[in-house]
């Protein structure tokens, strides 16, 4: 069980969005083929290409912090390394821990929208699936997104590895 455990912890969302992905390559090209040849689409491969793409792309926001790739506005801390480079440790722990309050403020939000989407069922058009479970991936994404923040964090602390890099892009 720790080697699934450990393996989920490094390889989990990488081979989610994977499978995700390979499915919508292989369901747009079906869909392309048919179009070529039979002249007909099939309309439901369009919606769950989407739900896919979403999925995989809200995934990819964990897989980003878990390697430390994100989207950073660093000028900021670039100007503030240059003179108080001590400083921008602490700026960066505390904006690593709002983003992590970010995440879990869309998350807790996000379960209120999951619960009223249950209350007031709607279906998808062609799949004719309840609506809820392509949104489901907002909380599962925000959640796991503020844990491998928190992971991310506390093993640099733990491990003195924390450190602000200026790209210099």
């Amino acid at each position: 069980m720790s080697k699934f455990i450990t393996w989920l912890d490094q390889w989990g969302e990488e081979f989610f969005v994977s499978i995700m992905l390979s499915f919508l390559i292989i369901l747009l090209g079906m869909e392309v083929v048919s179009r070529f040849i039979t002249h007909h689409s099939f309309p439901w491969v369009e919606e769950v290409c989407r739900y896919l793409f979403i999925w995989s792309s809200y995934l990819g926001v964990a897989i980003a912090v878990k390697h430390k790739e994100q989207i950073r506005v660093l000028m900021m801390m670039d100007l503030i390394d240059r003179r108080f480079p001590k400083i921008v440790k602490v700026l960066f722990v505390i904006s690593e821990l709002v983003f992590a309050a970010f995440c879990i403020f869309v998350f807790y939000y996000s379960i209120g929208m999951i619960q009223n989407m249950m209350r007031f069922k709607q279906v998808s058009s062609s799949l004719e699936i309840d609506t809820m479970y392509p949104y489901l991936i907002i909380p599962i994404s925000m959640i796991l997104t503020a844990f491998r923040t928190l992971q991310s964090l506390r093993r640099d602390l733990k491990f003195g590895t924390l450190h602000f890099e200026a790209r210099g892009d």
